[in-house]
């Protein structure tokens, strides 16, 4: 069966990264729910893109099996995170380059830590649970580095946008989690 993406369906492609990017959004408003939400979201998009059917009676499905273990991961990436802004805030005290670099690697863990919540979203399933994502990260990393890469930028682009308009937070979730399953697929082709 062709997919939707090789199919001409680029419009209805995105109202649904759009739908999802609702969906995500809703879960995500309690903040330690970002990685279940993350992780329905690119199961969801992820069936849709290959025809398999994919209602939102699945994403809620995916939803409600990754918030367990999704509390564990965002508890963690939410110290590591805080970690790195108070060396931002540190940094922005001290006017030396030493200040500067520090400010640079502070929010540049930032983004690794968001790029690496999102990647182990994408590699989540209902069968190999969270653990098992986590501990793949460098495997997946190893395999296709420019995956890593390519999701990096799409986490700092939804920042950026958030930073500069909120309500665009909204579009940005479906938006990166397309593009984790875009990633994956491109990794797959030969």
């Amino acid at each position: 069966m062709r997919d939707r993406l090789t199919t001409g369906g680029g419009f209805a492609l995105l109202g649904e990264v759009l739908l999802t990017g609702v969906a995500v959004t809703l879960l995500v408003l309690p903040v330690l729910t970002l990685p279940a939400a993350l992780a329905a979201g690119i199961g969801h998009l992820r069936r849709y893109v290959a025809d398999e059917g994919s209602p939102f009676a699945a994403f809620w499905r995916d939803a409600r099996a990754a918030a367990a273990g999704g509390v564990a991961v965002a508890v963690a990436a939410l110290a590591t995170v805080t970690a790195a802004i108070l060396a931002i805030g540190l940094a922005g005290a001290d006017p030396t380059p030493a200040g500067t670099v520090m400010g640079l690697v502070g929010r540049l863990a930032v983004g690794i830590v968001a790029t690496a919540v999102v990647m182990a979203a994408g590699a989540w399933t209902s069968d190999g649970g969270w653990r098992s994502a986590v501990r793949g990260l460098r495997d997946q990393l190893d395999a296709d580095p420019s995956a890593a890469l390519h999701v990096f930028v799409a986490v700092a682009l939804t920042a950026v946008l958030t930073w500069q308009f909120p309500l665009l937070l909204v579009p940005s979730l479906g938006v990166v989690a397309f593009a984790v399953v875009a990633v994956q697929r491109r990794s797959r082709v030969p």
